[in-house]
């Protein structure tokens, strides 16, 4: 078991071991509950990572999601018409 400081704010650090054995990564949401002494973390809802073939990830966006394929077609249209 690890043992970390608590900050002048209240906060720990989650040991990076303890992350990765339970899948928390940044955005990930957990639980935090007393139990007597002692205190139990869940994650209540883990945040994937993005990958580009999940498509885009533009802010207001609401268009189709693209493959890397439609990209890179659009980015050859693109270059072609600044000649």
């Amino acid at each position: 078991m690890d043992e970390v400081s608590v900050t002048s704010k209240g906060q720990v650090t989650i040991p990076k071991e303890v992350r990765k054995a339970l899948g928390i990564t940044k955005g990930t949401r957990v639980k935090i509950a007393a139990e007597g002494a002692s205190a139990r973390l869940t994650v209540a809802r883990t945040r994937k990572p993005s990958r580009v073939e999940d498509g885009p990830k533009i802010c207001g966006y609401r268009g189709r999601a693209l493959t890397v394929e439609d990209m890179e077609e659009a980015i050859a249209r693109g270059m072609l018409h600044s000649l």
